[in-house]
């Protein structure tokens, strides 16, 4: 909890002390702000979780129907296995919901701010600005699959048999991976600072809101997408990484909704 300010004098018409302040006032950050930031967060999570659908929710084409395929194994060739069958205009939806409302992530990453009062900069700010640098670039990873996706759907269908035009998605695939690693790396390193400060006590969060990080709602929403059987599943089989933003910003805003009440 924020620290009291120290009385100054005791006279008749001087309180002995003042009321403790609220999270938020102590901060500058309002209960309307936090709630705000909090819906946003919400919101984004929503609008990329329909972006994931989208993309990569389609059953997943084979070999015999797409060649191209063959080049590819692991989570790529999951990846383009559901785009192939997917119309441009739905790739390009898929991409645009969490390209536009990226920048509500960057409000909502507010919360990771908050639930570090009132603990030193030197320690609370650190996670925060890796926590929200991730955010910032995970808006070029989420619309990089919709140029992946037709650079593999024009390869196959031109039918052309050039070595250049073929590894075309490939080199695609690297940039966007490349982003999606620094992406990861800076949840992880931000995520376990995160949860060690709040594990230890003396934040703005009670000790059990310490797996509201990406990290542990990422493993989450990965569990729920992969595990989720029949239509529901194959549809969401793309969107673990927004399924864990639900969860989390869920969370967040629950928990300071009631300490703003």
């Amino acid at each position: 909890m924020p620290e009291s300010p120290t009385p100054t004098g005791t006279g008749p018409h001087r309180p002995a002390s003042s009321p403790p302040l609220s999270p938020a006032s102590s901060t500058g950050t309002g209960p309307l702000a936090l709630r705000l930031a909090g819906l946003a967060g919400i919101a984004a999570s929503v609008a990329w979780l329909i972006g994931d659908i989208l993309l990569l929710g389609k059953p997943m084409g084979s070999p015999d129907q797409y060649p191209i395929l063959n080049a590819y194994d692991g989570m790529a060739r999951d990846s383009l296995a559901a785009m192939l069958p997917a119309s441009t205009t739905r790739l390009a939806w898929g991409a645009l919901l969490g390209v536009l409302t990226g920048p509500l992530y960057l409000v909502a990453c507010r919360h990771f701010r908050q639930a570090l009062r009132p603990q030193p900069r030197r320690v609370s700010l650190p996670p925060y600005l890796l926590l929200t640098a991730g955010y910032a670039l995970a808006p070029f990873a989420h619309g990089s699959f919709f140029y992946w996706g037709q650079a593999a759907k024009a390869v196959h269908e031109s039918g052309a048999r050039s070595d250049v035009l073929t590894a075309l998605p490939g080199d695609l695939a690297t940039v966007l991976f490349i982003a999606y690693a620094v992406l990861l790396a800076l949840w992880v390193v931000g995520s376990v600072w995160l949860a060690v400060l709040v594990l230890r006590g003396g934040t703005a969060l009670p000790r059990w809101m310490c797996i509201a990080n990406p990290l542990v709602c990422t493993v989450i929403g990965t569990l729920v997408t992969k595990l989720w059987p029949g239509a529901i599943g194959t549809a969401l089989q793309g969107a673990s990484l927004s399924a864990a933003n639900l969860l989390l910003f869920t969370l967040t805003t629950v928990a300071f909704w009631k300490k703003t009440t």
